[in-house]
Order: structure tokens, then C-alpha cells, then sequence
């Protein structure tokens, strides 16, 4: 995979990211809040993506209108679903800033990796040695 692929990968999460946490936030009150915060980091994380492959003169892949997340019918369900997201978006970082000779992105990945990682486990996921690791497998 190249820096340009795990760039755009990453960014497709972000994408989905976007979508999905207004969703999580409107469907349930008790997770309104952290979906909120959620939303705002990733919107950040998106837009200086989205930036950064601009100035790489690279066309961004897309956001989808929607994304199949299948059935939303629960608090825990919803839960689940951003913590196997944070787990992607980990493996997504942790691709970049293998797969990039730029210092400025390796080490705008390896931050994001860590702010995955805690996101991961505010969703209710374990510590993991090696956050983005167990994601690849």
C-alpha cells in the first residue's frame, strides 16, 4: 500500500465518522455528548485530510450519502459499532505513518493513533499494547 492509498482509506473513515456519530447522538440521548465530541474530532481529523491531499494536488475519495451500519437498535449496538470504527481508524493511522516518508504526516498519524486509541476504550474497548495492530489482522 502506498502513503497516498492509507491516506485515502483513512479518510474514507473519517468520512464515515462524520456520518455516523450525529447518528448515534440523535438516536440516544445518554450517548449525545461523547457522539458530539466524537463528531468534532473527526471532523477536524477530516477536514486537515482532506487539506493535506489538496496541497498533494491528489482528488480526496469521497464521503458516501450513507453508510450501512445496520441496525441501530440499542445503546450497546451503537457502542459497538464506534468502537470497531476507533479500532479501524487506529489501523488506518498506524498504515500512514508506516507507509509516508513525510515527518509531518507520520507524526500527524502516530497523534491521531493515540486519540483513537483513548476513543477506542471511551467506547468501552480494553488497553491494548498496540493500538491499530489487532485491527490489521
Amino acid at each position: 500500500m502506498s502513503a497516498t492509498e492509507a491516506m485515502q482509506n483513512w479518510l474514507a473513515l473519517e468520512h464515515e465518522s462524520v456520518w455516523l456519530y450525529p447518528v448515534i447522538g440523535a438516536r440516544f440521548d445518554q450517548l449525545t455528548q461523547r457522539a458530539r465530541e466524537a463528531h468534532d474530532a473527526h471532523l477536524s481529523t477530516r477536514d486537515h485530510l482532506l487539506a493535506r491531499l489538496h496541497t498533494l494536488d491528489i482528488e480526496p475519495v469521497p464521503a458516501k450519502l450513507s453508510y450501512a451500519v445496520g441496525s441501530l437498535s440499542s445503546p450497546q449496538v451503537a457502542i459497538k459499532l464506534a468502537r470497531r470504527l476507533e479500532q479501524a481508524i487506529a489501523a488506518a493511522c498506524l498504515d500512514l505513518a508506516g507507509e509516508s516518508s513525510e515527518q509531518g504526516d507520520q507524526k500527524y498519524a502516530i497523534t491521531r493513533l493515540r486519540r483513537a486509541a483513548r476513543a477506542e476504550m471511551a467506547w468501552g474497548g480494553e488497553p491494548r499494547a498496540f493500538p491499530g495492530l489487532a485491527a490489521q489482522s
